[in-house]
């Protein structure tokens, strides 16, 4: 844009300059016509307008000006590609790899600015795009990408021994942690975390709460957590909530209220690809919602997901 301002500047400078020195021309001519008017006879008058030397520069200064308009026009026009613009791909979504072969089948360049990281998006795809798709723009112009961190970013595992599972379940989720399974165990703290087990990434072994420690995890890894079961058989049970119809996240999250775990995941023949297993939604479930059948304390349940139709 730089660039154009200064082409347009740098002409109707000159074309300033050129219609000052028409002017002074003009001028000039003038102050000799009128010392030689006494001596113009009859016939040069009937010449018309283009004999008077006054009368022509003004039309030839006119015609040059007309001129260097559209010829300015043009030139800018052909620098600036006026009218050659196409709309941006959508690249929202799309791996790397794939949103280069796609910015070079629309003759447009791409290049990453940025990249954050968000879980519910798989690594290493893109977040957003500068300018939005379907934005006009210029052929050969860069459009800049904003993407998912391929690794993500470490945290330290709170200890949560010692709180109950809702309270553990919180605390985990504000460090980007899930519960991955629960274990329960007897003890007189019924539903409460009496041990933790998760894998360090960096020692690449289980660490638990009585080693001391505090592992360090993906952010968005799970962890296990090992809950009491109280003395009181009849408070071992629970019910099976419906989750027909959640994502395989909002399904975990449903079943670990309940007390929970989930069992075997099998995605049917609709599924076919990381991100369509990231949406799809679960179709059934084993055993399913019954409210007069409780289930033991840790149970699993089977789901079977599907993309929603």
């Amino acid at each position: 844009m730089n660039l154009r301002n200064t082409i347009i500047f740098a002409v109707f400078n000159n074309i300033r300059k050129f219609l000052y020195l028409c002017t002074f021309e003009l001028a000039y001519n003038r102050f000799v016509m009128t010392q030689k008017k006494s001596k113009i006879s009859g016939d040069s008058r009937a010449k018309g307008i283009w004999s008077n030397v006054y009368m022509r520069n003004i039309i030839y200064a006119i015609l040059v000006f007309i001129a260097i308009i559209f010829a300015s026009k043009w030139f800018l026009s052909c620098f600036t590609r006026h009218g050659e613009s196409i709309l941006a791909p959508d690249f929202k979504g799309m791996y790397i790899e794939d949103a280069k072969q796609l910015a070079d089948d629309n003759n447009i360049r791409i290049e990453i600015s940025d990249s954050l990281f968000v879980l519910s998006s798989l690594s290493g795809t893109v977040l957003e795009q500068h300018p939005k798709a379907n934005a006009q723009v210029k052929k050969n112009r860069m459009i800049y990408l904003t993407i998912n961190c391929i690794t993500p970013k470490k945290v330290e595992v709170p200890d949560v021994v010692g709180y109950s599972l809702r309270q553990a379940a919180a605390v985990l989720g504000s460090k980007g942690i899930k519960i991955g399974k629960i274990t329960y165990k007897p003890d007189i703290a019924m539903n409460n975390v009496i041990g933790q087990i998760s894998m360090d990434v960096q020692t690449k072994h289980f660490v638990t709460n009585e080693d001391g420690v505090n592992a360090t995890v993906f952010f968005g890894d799970e962890i296990e957590l090992i809950v009491g079961l109280g003395n009181n058989p009849d408070d071992c049970y629970t019910y099976v909530p419906n989750i027909v119809g959640k994502n395989i996240n909002e399904a975990k999250n449903i079943l670990i209220e309940s007390y929970l775990n989930v069992g075997k995941v099998v995605y049917d023949s609709t599924v076919k690809t990381a991100e369509e297993k990231r949406d799809a939604i679960v179709k059934n479930q084993y055993p399913s919602e019954n409210g007069n059948i409780q289930r033991p304390l840790g149970d699993k349940v089977d789901i079977t997901l599907t993309i929603k139709k």
